[in-house]
């Protein structure tokens, strides 16, 4: 497919392509609300030379590198699973099904500690790179990228970048962007997010994931040595509800607490004073994980 416009028909058209796995070539500058940084990486080729660094990693041949691609789901079949197996590199993938999903391995939930390190186990490659099942790994070159970042910086894990769906609401284009913001080339970080992150197998079996509900990438890392590669890009996100950013804020910091750290919002004049701060376009999301961390900190 041919795109020439980013408008919001342009951009429905893009994300349907892209769950469709239809190749696209973009043609022009389009003028769009969005930063081309994020929608040049949804693309398989472009018109304009200067938008070509921002195109996801191509195939190249002839590595010899091995992964195993472990990805856990509670619904149906991972929308990632044919970019993975079209890789440059040789990629085994694990299915962890605890829902409809019928052709992965069947395993109970025991949070996602435990539930991913039974991946490990499984694995069968030195690299195992974790993912979810919303989440699509763009270009033929991604694992092998990841790859080639963890052996030069001598990472334990690296971490990839997390660009929006095209149609996301620019809340969640800010935010996913402050978290993984673009750029080029590895470089240490402090993040790890097992959204899309791959690791040296051999350093999970010395030391496994925390047998923890949620935060195990997070409890991993503070012992690790963690890259990031703005580099190697996947399509993940979601619009951001009360309720949901109240659940995950909660558990998460929730977590947090019990490895040590202090609540954010420890209580009440804490939680009013914040209030203000959730007024905005945001406010949903803002309010939602507010109260997440002022129920985490009373143990609620």
């Amino acid at each position: 497919m041919r795109l020439d416009r980013l408008d919001p028909a342009g951009l429905r058209a893009l994300e349907d392509a892209l769950r469709r796995g239809e190749p696209v070539q973009l043609t022009g500058t389009p003028d769009c609300l969005a930063p081309l940084d994020e929608l040049v990486p949804l693309c398989h080729g472009v018109d304009v030379v200067e938008l070509a660094a921002w195109l996801p990693p191509t195939a190249r041949g002839g590595s010899g590198i091995k992964v195993t691609a472990v990805i856990p789901t509670h619904r149906a079949r991972p929308i990632g699973i044919d970019t993975l197996r079209a890789q440059d590199v040789e990629v085994e993938v694990i299915v962890l099904a605890n829902g409809s999903y019928t052709d992965g391995v069947r395993v109970p939930w025991e949070g996602h500690g435990r539930t991913r390190q039974v991946g490990v186990e499984l694995a069968r490659h030195p690299w195992v790179l974790f993912t979810v099942d919303d989440a699509l790994p763009l270009g033929a070159g991604f694992v092998r990228a990841l790859v080639e970042a963890a052996e030069a910086g001598n990472y334990d894990a690296v971490v990839a970048r997390q660009v929006p769906w095209p149609t996301a609401d620019p809340v969640t284009r800010a935010r996913l962007r402050a978290w993984t913001p673009p750029g080029h080339g590895h470089r240490p970080s402090t993040m790890l997010d097992n959204v899309a992150a791959l690791y040296r197998r051999d350093a999970l079996l010395a030391d496994p994931f925390d047998s923890v509900p949620i935060a195990e990438d997070w409890l991993w890392a503070r012992r690790h040595r963690i890259g990031y590669l703005p580099d190697a890009p996947v399509v993940h996100s979601h619009a951001r509800r009360l309720r949901d950013a109240f659940l995950r804020t909660r558990a998460i910091h929730g977590q947090r607490q019990l490895a040590g750290e202090a609540p954010t919002v420890a209580d009440l004049p804490s939680l009013l004073r914040a209030l203000p701060s959730t007024l905005g376009r945001d406010a949903r999301g803002a309010l939602g994980e507010l109260l997440g961390q002022y129920a985490a900190s009373r143990g609620r």
